[in-house]
């Protein structure tokens, strides 16, 4: 839902669509993930979407490294009077706390497909998983926190929760920086609902299939069979598509989002499974 929600706010801005047509910004994301998402969806292994994976963290950064530098820190602070003086007042904030909780913890919500792409390594052994582990989560908190500090210290209370929205009243090279940029991430989410689809379909093998090829993450050979992958990926991906057609704050979901599921898989469900082991 994340996902889709920002390719329809990113779209078709950069598709020259009025903000008001809500109309015309569904039929662009109906149109763009039947024709882009939903085939790369199709796959049956995690390992088809490697060449994807790599595309996208590549224009993660670029996106990161568009807004670092493009975003007005300088004025803000020379306004604002200077770096500490904004600290000074936004230590913290009670009424937008839990919402930036929220969000944060949607961002690092990555042990739901752990196991999965662990099993899709060429040679999975724990010490190349502890090294891809530890790669990806720093990487993860180098573009979270350089994204997010200089989104706020540009922007300020004003800041979207798209942050490329608040370039819009920009000209010249900025506004063009910030359509490559929307360009960049609108493409990185095409090609990371796929992997997110894979988490999901794996917990439906599990819950509508028998067997310990179904229980022990072989979703390949269960899902050899072409009707069930392509019934189970529909169903995921309409019940994705639908609420984000009628959905259009990118800031609300990411933090209701962050705040149910991913604050349960980040902190409710690690430690429920180390209570169940270790008692």
């Amino acid at each position: 839902l994340s996902y889709l929600t920002i390719i329809k706010d990113t779209l078709p801005v950069l598709l020259g669509v009025d903000s008001g047509d809500v109309g015309m910004q569904r039929a662009i994301l109906t149109v763009s993930t039947l024709a882009v998402i939903l085939p790369i969806s199709m796959q049956r292994d995690m390992a088809d979407l490697a060449k994807t994976s790599r595309i996208s963290v590549v224009f993660q950064f670029l996106t990161v490294l568009v807004v670092v530098i493009y975003s007005p820190v300088s004025t803000t602070l020379a306004e604002q009077g200077g770096l500490i003086a904004i600290a000074s007042k936004s230590i913290v904030k009670s009424n937008t706390i839990f919402i930036g909780l929220g969000v944060l913890s949607f961002a690092f919500v990555c042990q739901h497909s752990a196991f999965i792409v662990a099993g899709s390594l060429e040679h999975p052994t724990k010490e190349r998983w502890a090294t891809a582990t530890t790669r990806a989560l720093a990487l993860c908190v180098i573009l979270e926190g350089a994204c997010g500090i200089a989104g706020y210290l540009a922007f300020m209370e004003d800041t979207e929760g798209n942050v490329l929205n608040n370039f819009l009243s920009f000209d010249g090279e900025t506004k063009n920086a910030a359509n490559v940029a929307r360009g960049l991430l609108c493409t990185t989410m095409f090609f990371v609902y796929p992997m997110d689809s894979f988490v999901c379909r794996h917990v439906l093998v599990v819950l509508f299939f028998r067997g310990r090829r179904a229980h022990e993450g072989d979703d390949a050979a269960v899902l050899a069979r072409r009707d069930r992958r392509v019934a189970m990926t529909m169903v995921i991906y309409l019940s994705s598509l639908i609420p984000a057609l009628m959905v259009d704050n990118v800031g609300s979901v990411l933090a209701i989002t962050g705040t149910i599921a991913g604050s349960c898989l980040s902190y409710i469900g690690p430690g429920l499974i180390y209570l169940a082991v270790y008692g």
